[in-house]
């Protein structure tokens, strides 16, 4: 019943267009900053950036294996991703989704032509979302 009452509401105020907007809000933007790694040449296991997200987004991690068993990750909190190569040479990026506010870490081992940035989501959150349902609803009444 609220199933169907929430979506006669959302279909009265709401179109198809706007739905796909929403949906692509989680999206990596082209706004990035530029993160400047402690080294741009690793040979251990290191952290090479740690930070706090600016806005909801992606930390990111770029490199070239140095040698087929380097690995490098890029962590929140809750979340941990890596990537290794397949050859000497490979150039590799490695992506986390990050919330505003929370730590990250980008770290690397065998790794050089090391690049860090931070990627903005599309989206600016649920409040643009609500701001818009609500003028409609207005315009409506």
């Amino acid at each position: 019943m609220l199933k169907n009452v929430l979506s006669l509401l959302l279909s009265r105020f709401y179109s198809k267009q706007e739905s796909e907007l929403v949906g692509h809000q989680a999206m990596p933007s082209t706004n990035n900053v530029i993160l400047t790694p402690t080294t741009t040449v690793i040979d251990g296991w290191s952290s090479v950036f740690n930070g706090v997200a600016p806005t909801d987004g992606f930390a990111c991690i770029r490199f070239t294996a140095d040698t087929a068993t380097c690995i490098a990750s890029a962590q929140t909190l809750n979340i941990n991703v890596f990537t290794t190569p397949q050859v000497v040479g490979d150039i590799l990026l490695c992506a986390c989704p990050v919330a505003k506010g929370q730590v990250f870490t980008l770290c690397a081992r065998q790794a050089k032509n090391i690049e860090c940035w931070f990627t903005k989501t599309i989206g600016r959150g649920g409040g643009n979302l609500l701001r818009t349902l609500f003028c409609k609803e207005v315009a409506y009444a």
